[in-house]
């Protein structure tokens, strides 16, 4: 893991990140600046990510190049923290769900990366269902309550099982206080949306999961090369 917080300006601007000072529009040529990068290539780097709350019965190790992990008995989705916390972040990630997934799981299976997580399991969130090659772009509210900003089948954008899928998601306060919301698989921008009620998501954490509807016991995949950046300028 390499960190890029030894500049004090960078410093400065997560700490305005973290407070939600920033205000920026998403658009597709909006530029950022990359405050942290983790291949999740080695036992050091894979130790800097922890599995969060909401918990779950999670296997983590199996692989010395990627994260890899999988779910337990009754798990229906497995998170873990990324160590970046903050309002307005871009974060990527490369993604994998495995063949070895129970054939009934995998038709279900998908793997996320998601901002302004809490406890609670409110976030925005970014997934891809491998097997069907769908994406879906989508806020859970505080209550459980599922918001769909986009979801549908993407043909060649979305890679099969066993095969890498690149996942970024970006959410930026807009200049009227909502959110703007970006999702983007394997460099395709697959769905955007502005959030007017972005201020009801109070959760700061990163993080990248492996999950389904119904509990997915046996679901396996793994995560690399992850990216959080701020936005440009600030």
């Amino acid at each position: 893991m390499r960190s890029l917080m030894k500049n004090p300006l960078l410093r400065a601007l997560l700490a305005a990140v973290s407070l939600g000072a920033v205000v920026f529009v998403a658009n597709a040529a909006a530029g950022t600046i990359p405050v942290y990068k983790n291949d999740l290539d080695s036992t050091e780097s894979r130790a800097q990510i922890h599995q969060m709350a909401p918990r779950a019965n999670c296997e983590r190790g199996g692989s010395p190049n990627a994260f890899r992990f999988k779910l337990g008995a009754k798990a229906k989705e497995c998170f873990y923290r990324v160590p970046m916390a903050g309002v307005n972040l871009q974060v990527t990630a490369v993604a994998r769900i495995f063949r070895s997934t129970p054939k009934k799981v995998l038709k279900r299976a998908y793997a996320g990366v998601s901002l302004r997580q809490n406890t609670d399991g409110s976030r925005y969130q970014l997934v891809v269902w491998p097997y069907t090659r769908r994406y879906g772009l989508r806020k859970v509210q505080p209550n459980g309550q599922v918001l769909n900003f986009g979801s549908r089948k993407a043909g060649n954008k979305v890679n099969g099982p066993d095969k890498a899928n690149r996942l970024t998601l970006r959410a930026f306060n807009g200049p009227k206080g909502g959110a703007q919301v970006v999702g983007w698989v394997n460099g395709h921008k697959v769905a955007a949306a502005g959030d007017r009620q972005g201020n009801s998501l109070v959760g700061r954490d990163t993080s990248i999961s492996i999950g389904a509807k119904q509990p997915a016991r046996g679901a396996i995949g793994s995560f690399a090369d992850v990216r959080v950046a701020v936005p440009d300028p600030y």
